[in-house]
């Protein structure tokens, strides 16, 4: 089995590929939205280097969501236009599932959280993913201050307020494990039966900053 799995719901882009389990190849960039520009690319180069076309791919995964809406529609409109060509199933994991699947730690909690602007975070909900405000997060979680990790851009982009309310030990991980990889999505997508293209869709929580200031003119 060889996946070909696409991250770019964040300014970072990752491409990484799986062969039967294992992760073979992973490229990861850290430059703001360039996703549209370097992206064929990538995935280009990540299959020449293990030896690979894209003919030779079983299954694909893209990440939903929630995030940047250009990053988002960006690899959703790549994965969905090479798995509709090549006749090939797509599986899709939301990026709080791959942040929250990255890291495992022995009686420590990982909460994903991502900055949706506004004093906002992005995080996981009983439906999946929703939106909370910084203040309503920082209430629900300081029960349990230095016991959590809050791991997502939230932790890099709120990390004074964080640490002063939820402790040092919650804010603590490195900034370049705070973004989702490419590599921990194709290893969630081994283990999941992949659907046809048209059955994925992107996760928006909420619209865009454009689409609001339209409707709002």
């Amino acid at each position: 089995m060889k996946i070909l799995a696409i991250e770019t719901s964040s300014s970072t882009l990752s491409v990484a590929i799986n062969i039967d389990g294992k992760i073979v190849c992973e490229y990861f960039y850290n430059a703001g939205l360039i996703h549209s520009e370097v992206l064929i690319s990538v995935i280009e180069t990540a299959l020449k280097n293990v030896g690979l076309t894209i003919k030779d791919i079983d299954k694909f995964a893209v990440s939903s969501g929630p995030g940047s809406f250009t990053g988002i529609r960006v690899g959703m409109t790549v994965v969905k236009t090479l798995a509709q060509s090549l006749k090939k199933p797509v599986v899709c994991f939301n990026c709080l599932d791959i942040l929250q699947a990255a890291i495992t730690i022995p009686s420590i909690k990982i909460i994903p959280a991502i900055d949706a602007l506004r004093d906002e975070l992005y995080v996981k909900t009983s439906n999946g993913a929703g939106i909370v405000s910084i203040e309503d997060f920082i209430k629900k979680n300081k029960k349990n201050k230095n016991k959590i990790i809050v791991i997502g851009n939230a932790a890099i982009i709120h990390k004074k307020l964080l640490q002063q309310q939820l402790g040092k030990l919650s804010v603590c991980l490195n900034e370049d494990l705070c973004y989702p990889k490419a590599s921990v999505l194709a290893n969630l997508a081994f283990g999941k039966e992949g659907v046809n293209f048209l059955k994925i869709q992107p996760l928006y929580i909420r619209k865009s900053w454009a689409e609001e200031k339209m409707k709002n003119n």
